[in-house]
């Protein structure tokens, strides 16, 4: 004798929207259309500073969202992943609702894409960019040219901030002081450590553009050759080099500094030259 089949409720299509309201869609094919209200910032976002909302929020209102953000389901609502500055852009201008894509992924995943789509701005602040290289190549293991390809930078370019952000005499002038980061990698050309010091401070203090710390490098280099018994042959070689360079350069180019520092050169040569006669 068959068994009696247990009576199954009818669903309503209120019973399915309450089910869809419930466990949202993932689809990062598509972009949906969400309430603000519903999606939270991140909570691990490595950027501290959200500047120039008010000139994006007027970027937004004229043109719209060219760009839609990414946020991961949280529950019944959803997590900022990427896009946080357009997130607070259109929450100031008080709009409802944000074209955002939904995707599925783990707190770490979530956490490297935030990262990755921090990092891949320029105005990124360096201890904001720093933590993001620790975390990426230390915490998760990748490699330089992998952090490069996901940002789209050279490897060369990641593999010098690590070193900044690694040097005991750099990186405390650009995490702390101001010194530009760009500045501070020219200061890495420097082997000798006590020199690399002496400019860093000089570089701080002045304000050194990255030209400015170029020229600096090179024209210890030669000091560091000119020291003891360096040979005739060998010097005149060097005062050779250093007449085509400056030659060729363009005086419209020279910052203060470098036309300080050449009038010096130049009261020197006038000194040692002076002597012979």
């Amino acid at each position: 004798m068959p068994r009696a089949l247990r009576a199954v409720p009818r669903a309503t299509f209120e019973d399915l929207d309450a089910a869809i309201d419930a466990r949202p869609p993932v689809d990062d094919r598509l972009v949906h259309s969400l309430p603000i209200a519903a999606i939270q910032p991140s909570r691990r976002n490595p950027r501290q500073s959200m500047d120039n909302i008010a000139e994006l929020a007027e970027s937004l209102r004229v043109h719209g969202l060219l760009q839609p953000i990414v946020v991961r389901r949280r529950g019944a609502g959803y997590e900022l992943i990427a896009g946080h500055r357009r997130y607070e852009a259109a929450r100031a201008l008080e709009w409802s609702e944000i074209a955002a894509v939904v995707r599925d992924e783990t707190d770490d995943q979530a956490y490297i894409l935030t990262l990755v789509e921090n990092m891949q701005r320029q105005d990124l602040e360096p201890k904001e960019e720093a933590a993001a290289l620790e975390v990426l190549v230390r915490e998760h293991g990748w490699s330089t040219r992998q952090v490069g390809e996901a940002i789209k930078r050279s490897h060369i370019y990641v593999s010098r901030r690590l070193r900044v952000f690694e040097d005991p005499v750099l990186a405390p002038l650009v995490l702390h002081t101001g010194l530009a980061v760009s500045t501070a990698e020219e200061l890495l050309r420097a082997s000798n450590p006590q020199i690399r010091q002496e400019l860093a401070g000089q570089a701080a203090a002045a304000n050194w553009t990255p030209a400015d710390a170029r020229r600096m490098v090179k024209l210890t280099k030669w000091n560091e050759s000119f020291h003891g018994t360096t040979p005739a042959p060998r010097l005149a070689a060097h005062i050779r080099a250093l007449r085509k360079e400056l030659a060729d350069l363009d005086p419209s180019v020279l910052s203060d500094l470098a036309r300080r520092e050449l009038a010096q050169l130049l009261q020197v040569g006038w000194r040692l030259t002076s002597k012979t006669r």
